[in-house]
This record gives structure tokens, C-alpha cells and sequence, in this order.
């Protein structure tokens, strides 16, 4: 049987995250970092890969003209998005402006991920003789409306209002 140490042991979680910032960073700004990150003490720390300067960057979209370097961070100590970000913004001395901190789960950091599929070409369905599936013509013209018709009269046989029916005449 274990003991509790080892059952701590193995249950030992990560925590990865998604650092960006936008425009030129200062010197040593990534030493800067993985310092203040030491706090919550770093199990992986990626270096900066930046990304071509843009119009207007995608998760900064006050900003324009200018660059984006993400940093891949995995720590042992649990934190949030926003307490992270707003620690880096203290420590760094960087703009909060210019600084965005995501969790790896976060819907939004999934919908900026680029599919690395190159093997499919998109297709339009116009150019389709087929588009398979049932047929609609069914639903739709003149078929439709002698439908309704007979759901209409349907319905009212159902429903036919009898203004007199539970009223019985007064006993003299």
C-alpha cells in the first residue's frame, strides 16, 4: 500500500500558460521574466518566438504595426490568468496594454490555433451538382400549403368550440 508522500508525488499538476507581448521588448526582458515567473516556480520555460510585424496584431487589437512574442510557461504553483498577468505587468514594468497571459484551455487560445492542415482545399457547395441528404421539395411550394391545409383543418376538428357543451338547463 502507498504512503501519503508518494500518492503527493504522483499527483503533482502543471499548469501551462500562453504569454504574449506586443511590441519591441525591452533588454533582457526574458531573464526579467523568468525571474518573476520563479515564484511560481517553473517546471518549462520557452524561449520567445516572435511572430512578423502586423497591421494590427490578433490578441491586440488597439495596437498596430507591431510584433508579438509568445512564451510557452508550465508551472508547478496554481495561479489564474488574470493574477498571473497582472504580477508580470508589476514586476516587468511592462504596460498592461502590451501584455496577455492565457491559460492553455482557454476557448479563446484554441480558436487562434492554426490548423496545419494543408492537405485539404476547401470546396464550395455551389459548384456541387449533389448536395446528398433527403430531398426538400417536399417542404416547400404548393406541396407545403395543401400540407398546411390539412393540418389546419386537422387541428380544428380537434379543437371545435361548443359554447352550450357542460351547461345543462335549469331543474324548476
Amino acid at each position: 500500500m502507498k504512503n501519503l508522500q508518494q500518492y503527493i508525488i504522483e499527483s503533482t499538476k502543471t499548469y501551462s500558460f500562453k504569454i504574449k507581448a506586443a511590441g519591441e521588448l525591452p533588454e533582457n526582458f526574458e531573464d526579467k521574466l523568468e525571474t518573476a515567473l520563479n515564484k511560481y516556480q517553473i517546471v518549462n520555460f520557452s524561449k520567445g518566438s516572435k511572430t512578423p510585424i502586423t497591421e494590427k496584431p490578433l490578441d491586440f487589437p488597439q495596437l498596430q504595426n507591431c510584433e508579438v512574442t509568445h512564451f510557452d510557461v508550465e508551472l508547478n504553483y496554481p495561479t489564474t490568468n488574470g493574477v498571473l498577468e497582472s504580477y508580470l505587468t508589476l514586476e516587468l514594468g511592462f504596460p498592461d496594454t502590451h501584455l496577455l497571459v492565457r491559460n492553455e484551455n482557454d476557448p479563446l487560445e484554441e480558436v487562434n490555433t492554426i490548423d496545419n492542415d494543408k492537405d485539404k482545399t476547401y470546396e464550395t457547395l455551389l459548384t456541387k451538382e449533389d448536395l446528398g441528404g433527403e430531398s426538400g421539395q417536399d417542404s416547400v411550394g404548393a406541396k407545403r400549403v395543401m400540407d398546411l391545409l390539412k393540418e389546419l383543418e386537422k387541428v380544428k376538428k380537434e379543437n371545435e368550440f361548443d359554447p352550450i357543451k357542460g351547461i345543462s338547463a335549469p331543474k324548476d
